[in-house]
């Protein structure tokens, strides 16, 4: 089973201001967790933004619980499995940090990235907040 991730080119209008920032400009940096929180909880007019900083609230916080958990887990293990454990946590750190960079690109292009798994969890984000 493949999953697709889907793109709209919606393109941000030269006047759509956000915060005094563009609204791709915004969308983009929505992608720093603290920014992304504060978008989302103030920004009302702007779909684009708002949207980049639920995926991005989504993404960042269901990664890093996800890795809390794995923590937790083969924290309970004997001390050699950690040895074997830890460059792959510093692999799927790399890889969060990635997708995170990758879909700043997107929203800087002001391309609508939808990410598989949590463009679900951001719309639903979005609409409860």
């Amino acid at each position: 089973m493949t999953s697709q991730a889907t793109v709209t080119n919606v393109g941000a209008e030269a006047d759509d201001v956000v915060f005094g920032l563009s609204a791709n400009i915004a969308a983009a940096v929505a992608y720093l967790l603290p920014f992304g929180i504060i978008f989302l909880l103030t920004e009302d007019d702007n779909e684009f933004v708002r949207y980049n900083a639920a995926q991005s609230v989504a993404y960042t916080l269901g990664l890093y619980l996800f890795r809390f958990a794995l923590n937790f887990v083969f924290g309970m293990m004997p001390g050699f499995v950690s040895l074997l454990v830890a460059p792959f946590m510093m692999v799927f750190n790399l890889a969060i940090f990635a997708g995170l960079v990758f879909m700043a690109y997107k929203a800087f292009s002001g391309d609508l990235f939808e990410a598989p798994v949590f463009a679900d969890m951001a719309h639903s984000l979005e609409e409860s907040i």
